[in-house]
């Protein structure tokens, strides 16, 4: 697999807010937005940051399809599981430097 990496003093310099907010993430995905405000001119950053992103917009999908009766019961814990695992895959390669985003939605950019 070709994975492509960060500069690493960006990630040096930025991993240990980078890291947090993506393990915190697992229990408030709403904070994403911390490495937009600690650390405003790293790719680093700015990548896992959008990731985070991402992973909120699942858990509000989640929340939305909930409504819905009996389709909504089924598909909302299954879209929850999802982003738990997501958000624990994203701590795991925000740790690691790389730029390696989340299955399925990992190539959408809305924060750049």
């Amino acid at each position: 697999m070709n994975e492509t990496y960060f500069d690493q003093s960006d990630v040096e310099q930025n991993k240990t807010i980078v890291l947090l907010t993506a393990i915190l993430q697992i229990f408030i995905p709403i904070l994403f937005f911390l490495p937009l405000v600690a650390c405003q001119n790293s790719a680093y950053g700015r990548y896992y940051a959008n990731q985070g992103l991402l992973i909120l917009l699942m858990d509000v999908a989640a929340g939305i399809v909930l409504i819905i009766p009996i389709l909504g019961w089924i598909a909302s814990p299954v879209i929850g599981i999802a982003s738990l695992v997501f958000a624990i895959m994203n701590a795991v390669n925000a740790n690691s430097g790389a730029r390696k985003g989340i299955p399925i939605l990992g190539g959408i950019e809305i924060i750049k």
